[in-house]
């Protein structure tokens, strides 16, 4: 794997915009109206840009497969943060939209650890045509290096359910699920152990 730079947004961009078109948490986020499209790039965007600077976008050999994580203690400046939040409640939720967004942002963390660092996967794809091939396990396997390396576990959480077991049967242990009357659908916690 590759770390990506901004020479990589556009490739980062395209490849997870088309991977979560139809995912049920992005879709619960993003507005829906005739600029959902849009709006779903805008998010890869910003996650982009929450991330980079930590040098925490990876990208397979050939560029087939991303992933953008973060260490639980990477913070922007303040200033930063808050033009990032600006732009995801213009171009992601709407106004109307944010204290959804908030909310689910509340719930998720409230079952992340407070007492230890971890590394925290906000997502993870494989470009349709090059799915099933091994691309996503060859960067959970990466990332597990790295949380072993550093001693920490890693988080995630997903709404697709066919996911679930693919997390599995990659070393990941389900701790919680959520009601679905929370989202409309359940959402599954899942968490790595590094190995001791």
């Amino acid at each position: 794997m590759i770390k990506a730079g901004k020479i990589h947004k556009n490739r980062v961009i395209d490849l997870l915009a088309e991977c979560i078109d139809k995912n049920k948490s992005v879709n619960w986020i993003v507005k829906q109206d005739s600029k959902r499209k849009e709006r779903i790039r805008h998010l890869v965007d910003y996650s982009f840009e929450i991330c980079i600077e930590a040098e925490q976008i990876y990208l397979t050999d050939d560029q087939n497969g991303v992933v953008i994580c973060s260490m639980s203690d990477d913070k922007l400046p303040f200033l930063e943060e808050a033009w990032q939040t600006a732009r995801f409640v213009l171009n992601v939720t709407g106004i109307e939209g944010i204290g959804k967004a908030f909310r689910r942002e509340r719930y998720v963390t409230s079952f992340h650890p407070t007492d230890q660092e971890f590394m925290y996967i906000l997502f993870l794809a494989v470009d349709k045509s090059k799915q099933d091939t091994g691309l996503g396990t060859l960067m959970l396997n990466e990332l597990s290096k790295t949380a072993n390396r550093e001693n920490v576990p890693i988080y995630l959480e997903t709404s697709e359910e066919r996911m679930v077991g693919f997390y599995q049967k990659n070393g990941f242990e389900i701790y919680h699920v959520s009601d679905e009357s929370l989202f409309g659908f359940k959402l599954y916690f899942l968490r790595k152990m590094p190995a001791t």
